[in-house]
């Protein structure tokens, strides 16, 4: 059984496992993606010994191991449109963590993440942007996935007003590939704040393993509202506007200054 699933418009290809039939993930992933330029990854829906099922999830250019918030919230959607479990309440496997999902009454999906392996926050990259070069402020969260965060109020060279005047192609790879952040490379987002007061984001997020912009992050919206509450003291939950124009919701409690309980909530739909 294959199917295409979109969470917030970051789209997968999702295959029935659960015989453990398919070994060849990679090899057939790449195949799957090259057919569909499209999709973002490819989902492997499989038993787990412990939980109710695992998520075996792979970008499109076949490298796996790898956590995909968005595709969490389409394995439940998958597993509730195939009537795989009447549950309502999940536990799914992915990357040797357990992730809780709940399907809510309006129909939109909310996982809960652990809190981040490593935050480190305004450190500088030297980068290349146009003509010259500049040190950069970032931030770096390994929420499952290494991500760095960019305000684009923050970017001196060129000056940044919109978030369209992101030339996320180039930059994106330019900071994916720095020389600091190698060999496992990072994730890239870029941040506009619309509203500090109802905190409220706009997102551009350039994925490594598809090597240029999705139209969503899960693990990249998590990564940048944790950074915008850290940095700029600002209110939480942390609606976040993505590529697709859904908007991601993260909300998180703060314990003994320790952020914990991360909940990422928004839709996921069949295509």
């Amino acid at each position: 059984m294959i199917q295409k699933y979109s969470g917030a418009g970051n789209k997968f290809i999702i295959i029935n496992n659960l015989s453990g039939q398919i070994s060849d993930h990679s090899d057939r992933v790449i195949k799957l993606c090259s057919e569909d330029p499209e999709m973002d990854g490819v989902i492997f829906i499989e038993n787990s010994s412990e939980e109710d099922f695992r998520m075996n999830y792979f970008n499109k250019d076949g490298t796996g191991d790898a956590l995909c918030g968005n595709g969490l919230r389409c394995t439940v959607k998958f597993i509730e449109v195939n009537n795989l479990s009447e549950k309502r309440s999940l536990k799914i496997e992915a990357v040797g963590n357990t992730y809780d999902c709940e399907i809510l009454e309006d129909g939109k999906i909310s996982v809960l993440f652990p809190p981040p392996v490593f935050v480190k926050t305004n450190f500088k990259l030297k980068v290349h942007f146009q003509e010259w070069w500049e040190l950069l402020n970032c931030s770096f969260v390994d929420c499952g996935s290494p991500h760095v965060v960019v305000f684009i109020d923050e970017i001196e060279k060129p000056k940044v007003k919109s978030i369209e005047e992101v030339n996320i192609t180039d930059w994106g790879r330019n900071i994916r590939m720095h020389k600091d952040l190698m060999p496992e490379g990072a994730n890239v987002n870029f941040v506009k704040v619309i509203s500090e007061d109802e905190g409220e984001l706009e997102i551009r997020s350039y994925e490594r393993g598809v090597e240029g912009e999705t139209l969503a992050c899960g693990t990249g919206s998590i990564s940048s509202a944790l950074i915008f509450y850290i940095l700029r003291n600002q209110i939480k939950p942390v609606r976040l506007l993505t590529r697709s124009g859904e908007y991601l919701i993260v909300d998180f409690n703060i314990s003994d200054k320790k952020i914990t309980g991360i909940k990422l909530t928004g839709n996921a739909v069949r295509i």
